[in-house]
């Protein structure tokens, strides 16, 4: 059993319920936008076809790099023009059989899960923002945006009320992804995972911090005990060179004690032999 299958039995049915069976609800683009764009890319092919028989026309074959240039602008276009088709089915679509979102987005089909779908207003952009708060966009049609979330890839989509065909389209779209939304309740358990793992890296962070904190604490004995031993030794041979010194000071003591003596009685029998020779006389 695959993660998504597990929380989507984690769902209750009442609450799945609340949503539509077996069906897909397209929310097209708008004809405005669809119009204009096949305007446009019509357009730019017309002219690179006009510039391209204008230069074989006369006779000027037109030269390596400007046959990619061309190529690549005719593709763009052609591939805008396609994608208009595409998109005049459905820009949005609530895929209630697979429960999916699908969204036609930069000419690739996007999908996301229910269970990894979320769902909330937007906003328009800084510049937007700006030109509508200022006199030029006084007149401006205020805009409503929905962003679709993929909360577990963390990448979302926004689309407005002027992407879609109708305000009702969007108005319906904006009901149904939030219904979705809250059943599924995607966003609320990616907070409750990220949340966990933030725990989880907490925990670990603290027991890094505690293992280096012992660490640094060990190091710091070992280092205050190599200390005092160094001290005790210090101690120790300066006690040892004290007692040779007193050693070598009472010997010397000793020597010039039996030096002096030696001395006295000499001169007491240099005395005695003067006193015998004075006697003798």
């Amino acid at each position: 059993m695959s993660e998504n299958e597990e929380k989507i039995i984690e769902i209750p049915q009442e609450e799945l319920d609340k949503l539509p069976k077996n069906t897909v609800h397209c929310f097209p683009a708008s004809k405005t936008q669809i119009i204009r764009r096949r305007v446009i890319t019509l357009i730019v092919m017309a002219l690179v076809c006009g510039l391209l028989g204008y230069l074989l026309i006369g006779e000027q074959t037109p030269g390596p790099l400007l046959w990619i240039v061309f190529s690549v602008i005719f593709l763009i276009a052609a591939v805008v023009f396609i994608h208009t088709f595409v998109i005049a089915k459905y820009r949005v679509a609530m895929d209630y059989k697979n429960n999916e979102v699908v969204l036609r987005y930069m000419f690739s089909k996007i999908k996301i899960p229910y269970d990894s779908f979320d769902a909330r207003e937007g906003a328009a952009d800084r510049a937007t923002q700006i030109l509508q708060n200022s006199t030029l966009g006084a007149n401006m049609k205020k805009l409503d945006y929905l962003v679709l979330d993929n909360v577990y890839e963390e990448v979302c989509y926004q689309t407005s009320s002027k992407d879609l065909a109708t305000q009702e389209d969007f108005d319906t779209l904006l009901k149904e992804a939030k219904l979705v939304a809250s059943v599924y309740k995607a966003k609320e358990k990616y907070d409750a995972l990220k949340t966990d793992d933030d725990k989880v890296k907490d925990a670990s962070g603290d027991d890094f911090t505690s293992l280096v904190n012992s660490a640094m604490k060990e190091d710091k004995e070992e280092k205050a005990a190599e200390m005092k031993a160094k001290q005790e030794q210090a101690e120790q041979e300066a006690a040892k060179i004290l007692e040779e010194e007193a050693a070598k000071a009472e010997e010397a003591a000793e020597d010039v004690a039996e030096s002096a003596e030696d001395a006295v009685e000499e001169a007491v029998e240099a005395v005695k032999e003067e006193v015998d020779e004075k006697k003798e006389d």
